[in-house]
């Protein structure tokens, strides 16, 4: 009898083979997971603890301060540290901490770094003074005077509340001083001028410009700068600021150190007129005629203004129209004045000298004589060039 082994069928793995695989496989995973949790906790208890704290970027506040109310402390444990809450923490409670990086170290530091609030300008507020950053943030509030050294900004108004308080909310004089307080971000009544400020302020810092006295914001459609107490800058509204400042940074550079007068946007085609000081006319005020009847009176009054300035005349730029002047010499002046750009409304000064898109096309005054002793010429930015 022969056997055929080659034919025979190969015996299949039996289940107690497969089931023993399985628990081996099965037992190095549980392993693995074991070994990872052992690490693990021993990570998050024994190993990476907090051994120091390096602090940078700060001289306002001493090291122990910054590390405490971040809520670092050595011994905690490195990889449970919550970063975003330290940074929160600082940035809440330091009003001068604009910004703050918290990271981590491994193995064992904790680094923060700061960046310091800078003081931009001073808000003059209903008697008190208000100190702003240049990240937009009140640093102090309610000083009894101003710091010295930076702009100061009239007719802001802050935010009150007040369509909260139209609708029947019962606010307390704290809950309304908060949204001035140290540590609030600037907000305005009108929920724009805010705006205005931040971007006026940053563009003023990115462009260099130094010894900017006052900001007048009063009416958003005519902002007004004084530069060393010497130039008035009329930029008009706030529409295209980081323009307009260029333009009128161009003009600066090329006036004497020592020029004082008004420079006035007059738009992209007519450029920026500069006004000596002794030629700024500004608002007209016109006497009375004493031939005039009483109805006659009244109804000049109607068109005045309380103070007697011509209310026609309340353009951005405040200029003359068309003022009728007289030198000493009783002679009128041309019935000369700037036009709402700046220039003459008959292109004429004075004894025939032509005045041309804001400049002296032959550079002088009275006679062939330089006006201002040859100094403080009105120039004009025209297109590019200066006319003068």
């Amino acid at each position: 009898m022969s056997v055929d082994f080659e034919n025979e069928p190969v015996p299949a793995m039996t289940p107690r083979r497969v089931g023993r695989k399985l628990d081996l496989r099965m037992l190095y995973a549980l392993a693995a997971v074991a070994a990872a949790v052992v690490v693990l906790i021993l990570c998050m208890t024994i190993f990476f603890n907090v051994s120091s704290v390096e602090v940078r970027g700060v001289s306002l506040y001493t090291d122990d301060q910054i590390i405490n109310v971040g809520g670092i402390y050595e011994d905690m444990n490195l990889v449970r540290t919550d970063t975003a809450r330290a940074e929160k923490r600082l940035t809440d409670n330091l009003v001068y901490i604009d910004e703050v990086k918290v990271s981590k170290s491994y193995p064992s530091t904790v680094v923060i770094d700061c960046k310091e609030a800078v003081k931009a300008a001073d808000i003059e507020y209903e008697g008190g003074y208000y100190v702003l950053s240049t990240s937009g943030r009140i640093l102090e509030a309610n000083n009894p005077m101003p710091t010295g050294g930076i702009p100061i900004i009239t007719g802001f108004k802050f935010y009150t509340a007040q369509e909260r308080i139209d609708k029947g909310e019962e606010l307390t004089d704290e809950e309304i001083f908060a949204f001035r307080a140290a540590g609030a971000k600037l907000r305005s009544e009108d929920n724009y001028s805010d705006k205005i400020i931040n971007d006026l302020m940053k563009e003023l810092i990115e462009q260099d410009y130094e010894n900017v006295k006052t900001i007048d914001i009063t009416s958003r459609a005519n902002i007004m700068l004084n530069i060393d107490n010497r130039l008035d800058i009329k930029l008009g509204s706030s529409a295209d600021i980081g323009y307009k400042l260029s333009y009128f940074k161009a003009v600066m550079g090329k006036l004497a150190d020592n020029y004082e007068g008004t420079l006035i946007y007059n738009g992209s085609e007519n450029g920026v007129s500069a006004i000596p000081k002794d030629k700024y006319i500004g608002k007209p005020t016109f006497a009375k005629d004493p031939e005039k009847t009483n109805t006659d009176d009244s109804a000049a009054e109607d068109a005045n203004t309380e103070d007697g300035t011509d209310s026609d005349n309340a353009a951005d730029n405040g200029q003359a129209e068309n003022d009728v002047t007289n030198d000493g010499d009783g002679q009128a002046d041309n019935n000369g004045g700037y036009d709402e750009n700046g220039v003459w409304t008959d292109n004429t000064g004075d004894n025939g000298q032509y005045y041309d898109n804001g400049g002296w096309t032959d550079n002088d005054w009275d006679n062939g004589q330089y006006y201002d002793n040859g100094g403080g010429y009105d120039y004009t930015y025209d297109n590019g060039g200066y006319g003068w």
